[in-house]
């Protein structure tokens, strides 16, 4: 529902699309996850998420794929 509702909207889908460059985001995936994993609002989440976890949720947001684990 939501994803119909970007693109009713014409908004990405994707951090690709949005224009993030694909070898910024590579350069800076680990330290951006490691910082997520870190971040004080984490360990609320209601579930305990890795690095490699993390890792995992950017590049799915990235590509516009599902996270599987």
């Amino acid at each position: 529902m939501l994803r119909r509702l970007n693109k009713t909207l014409n908004l990405p889908l994707t951090l690709q699309e949005f224009g993030v460059n694909e070898a910024q985001f590579e350069k800076h995936l680990d330290q951006m996850a490691a910082g997520a994993v870190e971040d004080p609002c984490t360990p609320s989440n209601p579930r305990e998420v890795s690095v490699e976890e993390m890792k995992q949720i950017y590049i799915a947001a990235f590509k516009g794929e599902k996270a599987n684990f």
